[in-house]
């Protein structure tokens, strides 16, 4: 069983993840981080150079790999529900966990994330606070549908979000897996 974190960019997914798989003693990947290591360049080069539906695809692929493996939580993109296949293998692995925030939160985080500019590339062309609602709007209705758990991550330390996804993990069985 895989547990996947989902969710808009700049809501925790990493972080929260590193700590829960920590608490679990199981492994974890960022599935964004493995991709930019295997390509052996950025999500901004890749979407540059080969296009979104390269990327995507690539990303697809990777999802699929860490999907057959076992006690590990996966660090999803933020695009990855975009893809129907993916929500489908996703709900079938294990606990989906949505990691929810405000728009204003996301905004906030990423304008405080200096590496955010140099490796992640606009997907709408509009300034981070249009973009970031823009793409909330259109992607919330498919992290709801995918989700098993939401969490909201708004004004929470880690600790506390970690420990409420523990705390709903023997609840979660209600999927495939």
């Amino acid at each position: 069983m895989t547990i996947s974190l989902i969710g808009s960019r700049a809501t925790g997914k990493t972080t929260v993840g590193q700590q829960l798989a920590a608490r679990l003693g199981w492994a974890f990947v960022d599935l964004d981080r493995e991709l930019q290591l295997r390509a052996g360049k950025s999500i901004t080069e890749i979407f540059a150079e080969s296009g979104e539906p390269n990327f995507r695809q690539l990303e697809s692929q990777l999802l699929v790999e860490h999907l057959l493996q076992d006690q590990l939580v996966i660090s999803t993109g933020g695009g990855v529900v975009l893809d129907e296949m993916n929500r489908m293998q996703l709900q079938q692995s294990g606990p989906v966990i949505w990691l929810r925030a405000s728009v204003e939160t996301i905004v906030e985080r990423l304008r405080k994330d200096e590496t955010t500019a140099a490796s992640r590339p606009s997907l709408t062309g509009k300034d981070v606070d249009a973009e970031v609602a823009e793409i909330l709007a259109a992607r919330e209705p498919l992290y709801r549908e995918t989700a098993s758990l939401t969490v909201e991550t708004d004004d929470r330390d880690v600790t506390g979000i970690v420990d409420e996804i523990i705390s709903q993990l023997p609840d979660l069985g209600k999927g495939c897996w």
